[in-house]
């Protein structure tokens, strides 16, 4: 790679030309826009002087803006590029791109973008540019924007990563025009206040490049945590270990059970009751228990209870809850105050002002506009921290989901004129992180992404699930449904582990009915997806009156497996298709696969072992859900009925010359967290598995006998135990699952 005047370039990949870098500001009522074309070396304007750094970074380079106000009258600061640059030069016409697209918040859109025949179309709805478009701009018609990071990908092997490495003090964008005519990495400052000789660094900018999009995704997700101290683990897999396996189990995200996805927040107490008993007669492994929206009698009121749903109040259910052995979580959206609220009715000083002086709305809470706080208010800092201490003081909470947190980023007047939104939003989180302590977690939810980092134990990363596979409008990709929810969960699956924890949100698994439209294969598809990304793992039926047969789906995606399943074709569909998690534990190696068929008809879908990115070798094949074995191969497995909506999970284990273990059906990962041993003893030709799973769940355990291998006698737990063959040298071995089980199979040679 090089830089030569305006020029970058890599030895064999892209170049960007006529590379330079603009601020937007004002002095009085004059507007200014600098150019710098030269970076390190500082340019003095009137009454500005910017510095634009350079400097090498891995596969590229790191920029970043150093601005001083240099004269005697403040300034104001709009915008900078800290990046333009005329169309990069991939190879390939820009027709041909594929453009890694990160929605604002937690429900905005986020997809792998094709330059031509793109699936999104956007809405243009007032509602929809508030919640998902905050940089909003006339010429917006034409223009890819993507928040904090964007991937440019020209098939076969050309990539360029734009990605800010820091995101605590604006919120950023990468911005493409459709033609490919204009790239720009943007910073937007809100014309906050620059007084005289006062500094301000915008955030640093790597530029990259290499030949897989996906790595470089990654590579983004993990530089960004280190930078801004993500409280995640950085993961086990990564870089070139990655394609290796997951090594370890990762650390387990929570489990719970959640209220809304069948109350909706009309959950009474004696419901929340009901459920707690229902969780231990069924001898469900979940942990928290999550009350959601519909407890408060207005946003922002949060210690004013419904006394219809809770007629004393939520002492006696929080105490309950604990004394089940479960951990307290309370929904708020805590950035936010009713207008019908005694919080605006007592500080309406507390919420940011349009230009005109009037509230600026948040978003609008089942009719009800809720008026977004003033996070840069040292009042409203102080209510939020004895909030959140009162709930985990008074209540016993330890698990916080704080949601529509965007409202704290909403352009407008505020207190502190030199604080940016990203500013405000990042202080507001901060207060709460302060109030609950480092020990308890923090979910976040509808919250503008990059100034979370550090502070949130995990996020929500896609749009509501609901009873419903498709959205109302089928190309509203923001809009709530199942697949909308899974597409975003998916295409967000690199930051898990890196940046929080992810959360796909709610597992639904009751029977389809009046409440919940999703047929068999949507049931299995979610719970596949949820299981294979290793994320938060929440139920939200009503278990007290769930059919039992149903739990089975939710006891197979627990515990969560705390590693994520790579998208393997993230960047050759906007639908991706194809999960794959490698795993690797001391006693063997294996691959599991969810194959996606996104399309509403039955399909016939090849799956190669080349494009898994498999060893050379041949592979056993187990068809999960159908708890079918498909044989050996080499080379293509065929999903010749794969139904509408099905997500085929496949386990691909190498051929062994000895028996070993096939598989086991207790979780989708299938081994990944209830087999803690497997051994095999040459001496007396005795294999050894013992299953460790928290509850009590019936399922299978597959082995493999190859010639000139028999069986002669299987126990499970020292007792002599019934098996199948339902193909020759498989065996198939049924059991219930009652917290830990050892299987013992012993062979001969023929």
């Amino acid at each position: 790679m090089a830089m030569n005047d305006h020029t970058l370039s890599w030895p064999t990949g892209p170049v960007l030309r006529n590379v330079a870098a603009l601020v937007r500001y004002r002095i009085g009522e004059t507007s200014s826009t600098l150019r710098l074309t030269e970076p390190n070396c500082p340019i003095q304007a009137p009454g500005l002087q910017a510095f634009w750094r350079q400097e090498p970074a891995p596969n590229g380079y790191q920029f970043w803006l150093e601005l001083t106000a240099s004269g005697e009258a403040p300034i104001y600061l709009e915008t900078t590029d800290v990046l333009t640059a005329r169309a990069p030069d991939l190879g390939a016409p820009p027709a041909t791109w594929r453009v890694y697209q990160n929605g604002w918040q937690s429900w905005s859109p986020t997809f792998v973008r094709h330059l031509e025949g793109t699936r999104y179309a956007d809405p243009g709805t007032p509602e929809y540019r508030a919640a998902h478009q905050p940089h909003w701009e006339p010429d917006y018609d034409g223009l890819i924007s993507s928040e904090w990071v964007a991937v440019l990908f020209a098939p076969p092997a050309t990539a360029l990563l734009l990605g800010f490495l820091t995101a605590k003090d604006q919120l950023a964008e990468i911005r493409l025009r459709a033609d490919g005519s204009e790239l720009t990495a943007r910073c937007h400052l809100d014309s906050v206040l620059l007084a005289p000789g006062a500094s301000l660094r915008t955030e640093v900018l790597w530029v990259a490049a290499g030949p897989d999009p996906l790595r470089l995704l990654e590579a983004w997700a993990e530089a960004i945590a280190r930078e801004m101290g993500a409280r995640a683990p950085h993961p086990t897999i990564g870089g070139e270990a990655a394609t290796e396996g997951a090594r370890g189990r990762g650390e387990s995200p929570p489990t719970g059970w959640c209220t809304w996805y069948y109350f909706y927040g009309e959950n009474t107490a004696d419901d929340i009751l009901d459920n707690l008993r229902a969780i231990a007669n069924h001898r469900l492994p979940l942990d928290v228990i999550l009350i959601d929206d519909g407890y408060q009698t207005a946003i922002g009121d949060w210690f004013s209870i419904q006394t219809d749903k809770f007629p004393d109040g939520m002492e006696p259910v929080a105490e309950a809850v604990r004394a089940a052995g479960h951990r307290l979580g309370i929904w708020t959206a805590p950035f936010g105050a009713a207008a019908t609220s005694q919080l605006f009715a007592t500080h309406p000083d507390w919420v940011v002002r349009d230009e005109s002086g009037a509230p600026v709305v948040g978003w609008v809470h089942w009719g009800v506009p809720c008026y977004a706080l003033d996070c840069t208010h040292p009042e409203v800092l102080a209510w939020l921290e004895e909030t959140f201490r009162r709930m985990r003081r008074e209540w016993g909470a330890t698990f916080f989901k704080i949601d529509f947190l965007f409202a704290a980023a909403r352009p407008g007047r505020r207190y502190d004129p030199t604080a940016t939104r990203a500013q405000a939003l990042r202080r507001g989180v901060e207060a709460i992180r302060n109030a609950i302590g480092d020990d308890a977690f923090l979910l976040g939810c509808g919250a503008p992404l990059g100034p979370c980092i550090g502070l949130v134990d995990g996020m929500r990363i896609g749009t509501d699930v609901d009873p419903n596979w498709h959205p109302i409008f089928r190309y509203d990709l923001s809009a709530v449904s199942t697949e909308n929810a899974l597409r975003n969960s998916i295409t967000r699956a690199p930051f898990h582990n890196r940046l929080w924890l992810n959360d796909p949100d709610c597992l639904l698994v009751r029977q389809r009915g009046p409440d919940l439209d999703l047929v068999l294969n949507e049931v299995r598809t979610l719970t596949a997806v949820i299981a294979l990304l290793g994320g938060l793992t929440i139920n939200s039926d009503n278990l007290a009156l769930i059919r039992p047969g149903r739990l089975k789906y939710l006891r197979q995606a627990l515990p969560p497996t705390g590693i994520s399943a790579r998208p393997l074709d993230l960047f050759e569909h906007e639908m991706p298709r194809l999960l794959l998690l490698p795993v690797e534990r001391d006693w063997g190696r294996w691959w599991v696969a969810g194959v996606i068929n996104w399309e509403d008809r039955t399909v016939e879908t090849p799956v190669r072992l080349i494009d898994l990115g498999l060893p050379a070798g041949r592979y056993h094949v187990f068809h999960y859900w159908r708890r079918r074995y498909l044989g050996v191969t080499d080379d293509t497995v065929i999903l010749r009925r794969h139904q509408p909506h099905e997500t085929a999970v496949l386990l691909l284990k190498p051929v062994s010359d000895r028996p070993d273990l096939l598989t086991t059906t207790f979780h989708v990962c299938q081994g990944a967290v209830e087999v803690a041993d497997c051994r095999w003893d040459e001496t007396h030709h005795l294999l050894y598995i013992a299953l460790e799973k928290a509850g009590v769940q019936y399922g299978e355990v597959w082995l493999t006998a190859p010639e000139p291998w028999e069986t002669i006698e299987v126990r499970v737990n020292g007792e002599r135990h019934p098996w199948v063959s339902p193909a020759p040298g498989i065996l198939r071995i049924g059991l219930t699952l009652e917290g830990r089980s050892e299987v013992t199979a012993r062979f001969r040679k023929r």
